[in-house]
């Protein structure tokens, strides 16, 4: 009789060779199957059920890692989320946790968040946008004009619901905005459910949704599922609508936090982040106005904002990100050149740029990459497809300018914005 496996450790594999799995071609693109170890994932195979199967209807059931769920503050955000009294239309636009519970299995206790089925994220509808939609445009990239302003609109209306309940969201970006899905009462399991093909179909079967779990020693692994699965979203037009009345909601409350208890740091791309978290400076609801300008030049021109390339080290990629927001933006200001551990490389003590390069140039180099860099209007005004009228232009340049201000008081709130004409 086969002895069965050893616990694994509560740490990841090292190296590949200390990998308890067979590594598969669908590995790279779903969850890392090492993850199933104590403390951390739960393993779900079809057919499982929680807290004894009730509740009869779609939902969507977010586990938690067990070592997350000992200290989870996602949990309590949610909560203030859904027993807020605020009367606010912007509480259609931001996800409400319906209920949560705790369930115990191999790799420790597990918090379990269950929400509304929803469709998918902006980013990825946009990048698959059917042939109608995408002609109305003359980017690739971006989306109709009225679509782009509509999902701005509709997360704006979430981030004030959020700040005005004294909540941060921490991570805005266009892959946290979710489509609402249809009414999916009526909707068979069967036509959500994956399927498992016979051994000797799957063989066959040139593209799989889902690939088997091997143990390298040939043993069934307690820790890990039986299968991993691509993610099979609800996509348009079956399952989710993308006509005129579309609503877009806020997700993913992960990063999130109290604006009277912000933490020191948070995972934020640098990509979104404003200059004083570059720096160093706590976390504020006025960096989600930041992340949410961001986001306002990328849905109308089809293009990041080129505020730096992520390439080279932390400290480079850094320096290189206040040196463009130099050239962008404007002087940057004493105050926050004080707190650049490295400013003195690039400007003297009076504010004035006096390099423009983060690397070495070879002798006789003569190139000036922020001389070179438009304003912030020049940028928006090289992105901007064709059917972006001179108006609206000029009101989405004036929105980003009042946005992008490195004096945090000076810069609007999701209310003001609102407000705006």
């Amino acid at each position: 009789m086969t002895s069965p496996p050893p616990t694994p450790s509560s740490l990841p594999p090292t190296c590949s060779s200390a990998s308890r799995f067979k590594q598969n071609e669908i590995c790279s693109t779903t969850e890392w199957i090492e993850d199933y170890r104590p403390g951390q994932l739960h393993p779900v195979n079809l057919s499982d059920r929680f807290k004894n199967g009730r509740g009869g209807r779609y939902v969507v059931l977010k586990i938690l890692t067990a070592d997350l769920t000992v200290s989870d503050g996602e949990t309590s955000i949610l909560e203030a989320i859904a027993q807020s009294k605020l009367s606010h239309p912007g509480r259609r636009h931001v996800m409400t946790m319906k209920e949560h519970f705790k369930h115990i299995g191999p790799n420790g206790e597990h918090g379990c968040l269950v929400f509304e089925p929803m469709g998918r994220c902006v980013t990825t509808v946009l990048e698959n946008l059917p042939n109608p939609l995408r002609s109305e445009t003359g980017c690739q990239d971006s989306c109709p004009i009225s679509m782009a302003k509509s999902i701005l609109r509709q997360a704006l209306l979430g981030l004030d619901f959020l700040h005005q309940i004294g909540i941060a969201h921490g991570d805005l970006h266009d892959g946290n905005l979710l489509f609402s899905a249809k009414d999916l009462s009526a909707v068979e399991e069967e036509a959500l459910s994956p399927t498992l093909l016979p051994m000797e179909e799957e063989e066959r079967c040139w593209f799989r949704t889902y690939e088997l779990v091997e143990r390298v020693d040939g043993k069934i692994d307690l820790w890990a599922p039986k299968y991993l699965f691509l993610g099979q979203p609800l996509t348009e037009p079956e399952f989710a609508n993308l006509d005129q009345h579309f609503v877009i909601k806020i997700s993913d409350m992960g990063s999130a936090f109290f604006v009277d208890d912000p933490p020191e740091d948070l995972r934020t791309p640098i990509t979104l982040r404003s200059p004083e978290r570059i720096v160093g400076s706590v976390p504020t609801i006025s960096d989600d106005i930041w992340a949410f300008g961001c986001m306002h030049f990328k849905l109308l021109t089809g293009g990041a904002i080129p505020m730096v390339n992520t390439m080279g080290n932390r400290e480079d990629t850094e320096d290189r990100y206040l040196l463009n927001s130099f050239g962008m933006i404007g002087p940057i200001p004493l105050d926050l050149l004080s707190k650049w551990p490295r400013s003195d490389r690039y400007f003297n003590a009076k504010g004035e740029n006096i390099r423009d390069h983060v690397r070495e140039l070879p002798d006789g180099s003569n190139i000036s990459g922020l001389q070179s860099l438009p304003n912030l209007e020049g940028v928006f005004d090289q992105w901007k497809p064709a059917e972006l009228s001179d108006e609206d232009a000029r009101q989405a340049k004036r929105i980003l300018r009042w946005i992008f201000q490195y004096d945090v008081s000076k810069r609007p709130s999701a209310s003001e914005l609102l407000e705006d004409p």
